[in-house]
């Protein structure tokens, strides 16, 4: 077993099922380092029955601390004054349009350069898709064949 420190607290405030005490129990007879915490934690306990009670707070108590804090500034969106929510709720809708805007032509690039990549894919295979029968005539499957050997610009 490992050693038992984290649950020495539990065993002096009684919250271990019998199995998990009698495990503790157990490794304590076994191991002085965890007797000795065991002994430190128990004087700890002992020490702090021994102080008093805490006085009762006074009967204005709950109002005075409520008074206070409502007098207090919240945090977050809500106890920023009214012209502070807008000095930095414009910059944050603003910079949430650019994240869009950034996110839709990405998307919008990505859709184009798939369009592209099929459309090379075609052009790769077009004598196959000549021969679905867009192409009338062998001429014209001859003239698709060569079109790679022709010079751009060449005679009209």
């Amino acid at each position: 077993m490992k050693h038992a420190i984290d649950d020495l607290s539990a065993l002096l405030d009684g919250a271990l099922d019998p199995a998990a005490r009698r495990a503790v129990e157990s490794h304590l007879a076994a191991c002085a380092a965890c007797r000795a915490a065991h002994g430190r934690l128990a004087g700890a306990l002992r020490a702090l029955e021994r102080l008093p009670a805490p006085p009762e707070p006074s009967p204005w108590f709950t109002t005075r601390l409520e008074a206070r804090l409502a007098d207090e500034p919240r945090p977050g969106w809500r106890g920023l004054p009214a012209a502070w929510r807008w000095r930095l709720a414009v910059p944050a809708a603003g910079l949430a349009a650019v994240v869009l805007a950034g996110v839709l032509m990405a998307r919008h690039e990505r859709g184009l350069e798939l369009g592209t990549a099929t459309e090379l894919e075609l052009l790769q295979e077009y004598e196959t898709v000549a021969s679905v029968g867009d192409v009338e005539t062998a001429d014209d499957v001859a003239l698709i064949a060569h079109l790679d050997t022709l010079e751009p610009g060449g005679a009209r």
